[in-house]
């Protein structure tokens, strides 16, 4: 069926990964040892080029998996908007070019205007103007609307951390707070802050286990979080998180890369970046209680990449210790992850399967038979009638309709365990209805195909008789 070709992005969404990828091997190419005979000014502006074109190259790459009414339009839209930042940016803050990621987000909050148009709306010239008006002035106000709201968060932890800097806070538990913050900056790309006033103001010990901490969570905590996380995704997901974890894997030196992969793990899985951010304050009291040794200086640490060569053998035999950290740094997250799924799976599809329609009249539990849930699905889609074309693809049912002011969307969302996905354009609901999706693909497609509302085998009405009355009736 070609109306669901356009789910095809899901294996696209591996291309955002491609420009990690090309920016970690120029990198890699352009480090001395490398490259020994290139000259200094020729490798950093070498290196500077990459560091703008790949970030921006990653953004485009997002805008081809997003959905949209005009593909050009949004290409050049993403493009112009972040050759702009970049231009505008650095009079701000000249370091943000080494690792543009705030230019990443504020070129990819413009595809937000540019979502394709609802089918509801009548083609005609008033409302393609209005179209047009509200979707110029949103891609003019969202990269504004962005920086702004980035400079105050920013603006919000710069204060927290002045107003913290005090012996009681960075020589006691409380200079926990630092590596969650720190962690969350480098998403931004503005981790430099963090690393400059903690160098100035604390003291070796504080430090140490700051620098280990950021170094454990990026090479161990990042990818294995990732991983553990792709075991309870679906599978047309789990080769996307697959790739991402070899990736962070590689990268794990690179400032850009790892800022753009903890800004992939941010937006999509929250979750899995919150346990990555609990697992940095385990590892930091951990390291500062040992008094693991150093693993490198404060000035090798992001700024903007970590270079290996500089740091510690991270087993060898004088620093044992750091045995313990790393395998720390890689099960706490895969702990957190799990109890966290354990925890909401249960719930989640326990109080969506007793969700009671109010307008339906019925319950529907774990314990209901699959004929009362196919009824069920049939009443919520507006009867047998309604549903054009339905196909199975695991456990996600591709279900279209001929006219969505027919679904009852709030019963509709009481049925479906999981999630579901909309698309106004084809009249699709992507519903994920976990182990009854073959039965219900397999009923569902059998009423399509025998629709009780046409028959196959019309009966041709005979031709009409006088009646008349017999001979020995009359008198």
């Amino acid at each position: 069926m070609g109306i669901f070709q356009p789910y095809t992005y899901l294996q696209r969404s591996v291309l955002i990964l491609l420009p990690l990828m090309l920016l970690a091997i120029c990198t890699w190419s352009l480090n001395p040892i490398n490259t020994p005979y290139l000259d200094d000014n020729k490798r950093s502006i070498l290196l500077l080029s990459s560091r703008i074109f790949f970030p921006g190259l990653f953004a485009i790459a997002v805008a081809l998996v997003v959905p949209t009414f005009d593909r050009l339009f949004q290409l050049s839209t993403v493009t112009i908007v972040y050759v702009l930042a970049l231009l505008l940016i650095p009079a701000i803050n000249p370091n943000l070019l080494k690792s543009p990621i705030i230019c990443v987000l504020i070129a990819v909050s413009t595809l937000l205007a540019m979502l394709p148009y609802s089918s509801f709306e009548e083609d005609n010239f008033i409302n393609h103007t209005r179209r047009l008006f509200l979707t110029f002035f949103f891609v003019a106000m969202l990269p504004i609307a962005t920086f702004l709201s980035i400079s105050v968060i920013v603006k919000q932890v710069n204060i927290f951390i002045l107003y913290s800097l005090e012996d009681s806070v960075g020589n006691g538990l409380l200079s926990v707070v630092y590596v969650p913050i720190y962690i969350f900056l480098q998403t931004l790309g503005l981790q430099d802050l963090v690393g400059h006033l903690i160098t100035n103001n604390y003291k070796n010990n504080m430090v140490t286990a700051f620098v280990n901490t950021i170094i454990v969570c990026n090479i161990f905590a990042l990818p294995a979080a990732i991983f553990f996380r792709s075991l309870f995704t679906k599978k047309h997901l789990k080769l996307f998180l697959t790739l991402l974890v070899v990736i962070c894997i590689l990268t794990s030196s690179i400032g850009s890369c790892v800022s753009l992969t903890l800004l992939l793990v941010l937006i999509f899985y929250p979750g899995t970046f919150g346990a990555l951010l609990l697992t940095s304050m385990c590892c930091f009291l951990l390291s500062f209680y040992m008094q693991i040794p150093a693993i490198t200086s404060i000035e090798n640490l992001y700024l903007p990449d970590v270079n290996f060569n500089n740091t510690r053998q991270f087993f060898s035999e004088e620093n044992k210790s750091f045995a313990i950290l790393c395998s720390f740094a890689v099960f706490i997250p895969c702990i957190i992850i799990e109890l966290s799924m354990v925890l909401n799976r249960d719930n989640l599809l326990e109080r969506r399967r007793k969700l009671r329609s109010i307008n339906a009249g019925y319950t529907i539990n774990a314990n209901s038979s699959p004929e009362l849930t196919l009824l069920a699905y049939l009443r919520a889609l507006g009867g047998i009638s309604n549903i054009s074309d339905v196909e199975e693809d695991g456990t996600w049912l591709y279900i279209q309709v001929l006219n969505m002011d027919q679904v009852s969307l709030p019963t509709l969302n009481s049925l479906v365990p999981n999630k579901m996905l909309i698309d106004s354009v084809n009249k699709l609901y992507l519903c994920d209805v976990g182990e009854q999706s073959h039965f219900l693909h397999q009923r569902l497609s059998k009423f399509i195909e025998n629709s009780f509302t046409v028959s196959e085998n019309e009966v041709p009405v005979s031709t009409p008789f006088k009646i008349e009355p017999m001979p020995y009736a009359k008198s």
